[in-house]
């Protein structure tokens, strides 16, 4: 043998066994025991924590703007409850961008004087989506 240790072989006696916590939030609780126990909740409280759990991870469209400089929009969006896979699909005047796709800050390039129709479509694994729209008016001038 090489090396003053000592060599251990996977035995059962010698692993180490170790205890592991684990913290669930209320609402997964909640639901947990209304599959376990339909019955223990009147139909009025089942339904309310029902949807209180499903709405608290909903996706939900929390904030969009765009901004006009001179010949230039800067587009924002944010959103939260989202799950993955998450994206983000941006069109102009009804035409999709691939080239902006999955940001949620772009600068589109504009005509002054014109007004544009933008449209951002956040969707995710769910299937759910939510939608950002603006019809702002192209501004001229030096930037």
């Amino acid at each position: 043998m090489r090396g003053a240790g000592s060599v251990r072989g996977p035995y059962l006696e010698e692993t180490d066994m170790r205890r592991t916590s684990y913290k669930l939030a209320l609402p997964a609780v909640a639901a947990a025991g209304m599959l376990v126990f339909p019955g223990a909740l009147p139909a009025s409280a089942s339904a309310a924590t029902s949807s209180s759990v499903i709405s608290a991870a909903a996706l939900t469209l929390t904030g969009g703007s765009c901004e006009g400089l001179a010949r230039r929009f800067l587009c924002s969006v944010a959103f939260t409850g989202a799950v993955a896979p998450v994206s983000v699909r941006w069109f102009v005047d009804g035409s999709h961008v691939p080239a902006y796709d999955n940001r949620t800050f772009v600068g589109i390039g504009c005509q002054p004087t014109f007004r544009y129709d933008i449209r951002a479509v956040i969707s995710d694994g769910t299937g759910a989506s939510v939608e950002f729209r603006s019809s702002p008016v192209c501004r001229s001038g030096n930037p």
